[in-house]
């Protein structure tokens, strides 16, 4: 009997065993495209070869250290130095300070005996490694809110001033000798990390920054606290969106990091602080990306996410990108193959729009051709089924294979139909009309071809006219090296010869003028992330600016500036705490606490191995101005409205004009219209111009609410919406 039910219960446990195994065989099949993705983006980090990614450095260095040995004679220095150069962009600073001192020991050497013109990226590089060395033992071992923005206060200062008083020491004495802005800048800006700035700098290297101490009234100083709330998170280069994507009425947080094995982040807001949701939401192995965009690409009310991966990477950019399938139930599955998306060509920037105006969203994906590589740019047609086609070709844009670095669509001619921008890197941008869904260039009668090195754009309605202007920031990467310098001139008064950013205006004839010195952004900007939005809730829109490159000398300010009623532009930086100095990547605006005005957040980090660093969130104080939310659901348009242009006819007689997109090409902005209405209360009428079925009307809508409306219902609903308190729930963590 004994043996009966033994035998009778081990039966019984191989069919629950049976049971367990085929429940999760059946998820593992749901999942299996997330699997192959994952396994696919390992396969890419295990065969890869260090000298085709930036932030392989140390495996660089250990390459570069074995061939020292096996080098003749007069090579060896050569690989001793991109030894060094490897130690310092792997984070191991004092590994780099070490090697370099010794050499300088052993052969009896002083500091000046390196300051010639053959040995002078020697003691360069030394500089540096000091440089980078105080920045790492305070700003990122020891971080605060303060850390690295500029000007700098009490609490940013180091605590240990080593590092920066060897800089001082080794750039003063290059700057007598080899004088250029870009040693004159790091030289104050050392200065000024030890609270030393301005009254303890020699005349002969002192930089004045006019507008440190220049007091704005009119605009409000905002508070980083992403470290209060646990949304710091430590990384590389990348991008992020800002959206609901619980569909609970909070704004949460999607981030990604340039790094091979570097985890993309989701934050979920919850009310009461934000929690990394990212395992949980079936995320965990989907790494590395540059940049991410977010909509709603299956019309089923759940936003998506499409990542952006290769970018800069040439022969080592044959990356895939991730299509991103929102479930509703807290959870994502990576759908690329499945929807027809998988394609290996390194890029970081793409956009969504109805370019055939069928209802469902399409997919521009700007690729990066180079002289021996050909990446065409794809358009990918939603097929109104979960899947797309590759239809460049139909739509009269297969042949555009620039090094294309943004791209934004924007209807320029009120025709409902999304016309298209790009900014191609060392080339001339490019404008396509659209034509009932096919595109036409019109580059060259449109007059938006420059500048010839550029990087985000964006299209926006600067002067409230109803007719949306373009924005391309510059980006000279013929003179990297020299970014910091141009940054000193430009803040000394100097002339700035290289690329200026453009500002073309919209004539209302399918023609531009660029005003960008009218408005006074005509500015050698070096802007990687970026975005706009109403900072102060005047109904002007605003924009923020990410700077730097990968070199570790370009260590410039984040920058910020604001809209003057639609006639100029004054950059408040320094007045609103904006003037970070670690590099700029993906930037999101949205109301992340539920006050009616505009949050930022905004991706740090370099693209160097040991170039990691705490991203940041600068809350904004609360407006005096008022505001209106709107969340919209296409119904024969769109589910996300994208392409929806709004007018709201104030109470006070002015107009604003709206479009329903993600902003800029670097950083993804929500979905839902965040719009200020100044002094006005109450917006007499309200015009809604879907993009595919008549325009909606209403009046009297009282300001400072949230409401939803869907397409084709003639109410508009409001929703509740209060300030909500958010604080911390989780410690940061260091990486280095």
């Amino acid at each position: 009997m004994n043996l009966k039910i033994s035998l009778y219960l081990i039966f019984i446990n191989i069919i629950i065993t049976y049971g367990q195994q085929t429940s999760k065989l059946v998820k593992t099949e749901n999942d299996l495209d997330t699997f192959s993705m994952i396994d696919e983006l390992r396969k890419l980090n295990s065969e890869g070869d260090p000298r085709n990614y930036y932030h392989w450095n140390e495996q660089l260095a250990t390459i570069y250290l074995s061939q020292i040995s096996k080098a003749a004679p007069e090579e060896k220095l050569n690989f001793w130095f991109r030894y060094c150069q490897q130690l310092l962009k792997s984070g191991e600073n004092q590994e780099c300070i070490d090697e370099i001192e010794n050499l300088i020991s052993r052969q009896k050497l002083s500091y000046q005996d390196l300051i010639t013109k053959d040995l002078l990226p020697i003691i360069e590089l030394l500089a540096l490694a000091y440089l980078r060395l105080g920045e790492s033992t305070n700003c990122q071992n020891n971080h605060n809110a303060f850390s690295c923005i500029l000007p700098l206060k009490d609490q940013a200062y180091h605590i240990d001033v080593n590092g920066s008083k060897k800089a001082i020491i080794l750039y003063t004495q290059i700057f007598d000798k080899f004088p250029n802005e870009t040693y004159k800048w790091l030289i104050n800006l050392a200065y000024m990390t030890i609270g030393k700035h301005p009254d303890g700098v020699p005349e002969k290297y002192f930089i004045n920054h006019p507008n440190w101490n220049i007091e704005r009234k009119k605009f409000p100083s905002f508070k980083e606290v992403a470290l209060d709330l646990g949304i710091a998170h430590d990384g590389l280069s990348g991008g992020v969106s800002v959206e609901d994507f619980n569909n609970d009425g909070l704004i949460d947080i999607f981030m990604t990091s340039y790094g091979m094995t570097d985890q993309s982040k989701l934050f979920i807001n919850t009310g009461k602080g934000f929690i990394d949701q990212t395992e949980e939401s079936g995320l965990k192995g989907i790494v590395s990306g540059l940049n991410c965009i977010h909509a709603d690409y299956d019309n089923d009310g759940n936003i998506d996410i499409f990542i952006l991966r290769g970018a800069w990477l040439g022969r080592g950019g044959n990356h895939p990108n991730s299509l991103l399938k929102n479930n509703g139930d807290g959870t994502f599955t990576d759908v690329t193959k499945a929807a027809g998306l998988l394609s290996f060509h390194p890029t970081q920037t793409a956009a969504w729009a109805d370019v055939n105006n069928d209802g469902f969203l399409d997919l521009f994906i700007g690729n990066e051709s180079r002289k021996s590589q050909s990446h065409p740019c794809e358009l990918y047609i939603n097929q109104k089924n979960g899947r797309f086609l590759e239809q460049s070709g139909n739509y009269n844009l297969s042949s555009i294979e620039g090094f294309v670095k943004g791209v934004a669509f924007g209807d320029i001619n009120n025709d409902n139909w999304p016309d298209l921008y790009l900014s191609v890197m060392g080339g001339a941008n490019l404008l396509f009309r659209n034509d009932f869904g096919k595109f036409k260039d019109i580059s060259k009668t449109a007059g938006v071809q420059g500048p010839k090195f550029s990087f985000p754009t964006w299209f926006w309605d600067v002067n409230n006219d109803g007719f949306i202007d373009i924005f391309v920031a510059s980006y000279d990467t013929s003179n990297l090296k020299n970014l910091a310098g141009d940054y000193a001139k430009e803040i000394q008064g100097d002339e700035v010869l290289t690329n200026k950013s453009r500002l073309f205006m919209n004539n209302g004839d399918e023609t531009f003028s660029d005003q960008s010195k009218k408005y006074n952004i005509d500015k050698s900007l070096y802007a990687m992330g970026s975005n706009f939005g109403d900072l102060d809730n005047d109904g002007w829109l605003d924009f923020y600016i990410g700077t730097g490159s990968p070199e570790f000398t370009s260590v410039i300010p984040n920058r910020m500036f604001r809209n003057s009623e639609g006639k100029s532009f004054e950059e408040v930086t320094s007045a609103g705490g904006f003037g970070h100095i670690q590099k700029g990547h993906g930037v999101g605006f949205a109301d992340l606490d539920n006050d009616g005005d505009q949050d930022i957040y905004t991706v740090l980090g370099g693209a160097y191995e040991g170039d990691n660093y705490p991203n940041i969130c600068f809350e904004n104080p609360i407006s005096k101005n008022n505001w209106i939310i709107l969340k919209l659901e296409g119904v024969e348009s769109n589910r996300s409205a994208i392409g929806t242009q709004l007018k709201l006819d104030l109470q006070n007689g002015r107009s604003i004009y709206y479009s329903i997109n993600t902003g800029g090409s670097f950083g993804a902005n929500s979905l839902q219209a965040e719009i200020g209405i100044g002094s006005s209360k109450l917006i007499d009428t309200l015009t809604i111009r879907w993009p595919n079925s008549k325009a909606q009307i209403f009046k009297r809508i009282e300001g400072n609410k949230k409401y939803k409306l869907v397409e084709g219902e003639n109410k508009l609903v409001e929703e509740p919406y209060q300030k909500i308190q958010l604080k911390g729930r989780e410690i940061m963590q260091h990486h280095n």
